[in-house]
């Protein structure tokens, strides 16, 4: 089955990457910069590049990758898990999720695939 993960190399993304690629399955992962396709590659994984908060570049990669099933897992959350670094984070992180997930549910939609979130 053709699954897009939007949010392919956050917090959540990276350990259902690597478990989508232990058990073989046919995937893409979404990210927002040329490291995070890097580390797709890496972890042996297919990449496309758009910023989840750029609702028309979402839409084009989700029309060309056209998936069955779309995993929204997308996050901005700080490298360290501190007080102060989940404060700092807390309106990049909630934004992300509100404003990319939107972006990536309407894609998902228009294209036809089934949303898992």
């Amino acid at each position: 089955m053709n699954v897009l993960v939007a949010g392919a190399t956050g917090a959540v993304g990276r350990p259902l990457i690597s478990a989508l690629v232990s058990a073989r399955h046919t995937f893409l992962g979404m990210t927002s910069s040329k490291l995070g396709l890097q580390t797709l590659k890496e972890d042996g994984a297919e990449g496309l590049l758009a910023s989840a908060l750029d609702a028309q570049a979402v839409d084009g990669a989700i029309k060309r990758a056209r998936p069955k099933v779309v995993i929204d897992e997308l996050t901005s959350l700080p490298k360290h898990y501190t007080p102060d670094e989940m404060r700092a984070a807390a309106e990049r992180d909630h934004k992300l999720r509100l404003e990319g997930g939107q972006n990536v549910l309407n894609a998902a939609r228009a294209a036809g695939a089934r949303i898992v979130f």
